[in-house]
């Protein structure tokens, strides 16, 4: 493996990333706000709606069986 583009070895960004996955987590959240414009509070609103919704029909399925 060629390190002629100046980028860093993948273990040492394993290893960096296993050591501090709180600055990992954030640097990550922060290009992947840059790159998209969706980010972590976006995913967990999608996430928490269906999964409202899967528990009202679930509740509704419950309380109208015959």
């Amino acid at each position: 493996m060629s390190n002629a583009e100046g980028k860093k070895p993948l273990s040492h960004l394993i290893r960096f990333a296993t050591q501090h996955p709180v600055k990992t987590l954030r640097r990550n959240h922060n290009k992947a706000i840059d790159n998209t414009g969706f980010g972590l509070g976006q995913l967990g609103g999608c996430l928490t709606f269906a999964a409202a919704v899967v528990g009202w029909l679930a509740y509704q399925y419950v309380v109208h069986i015959p």
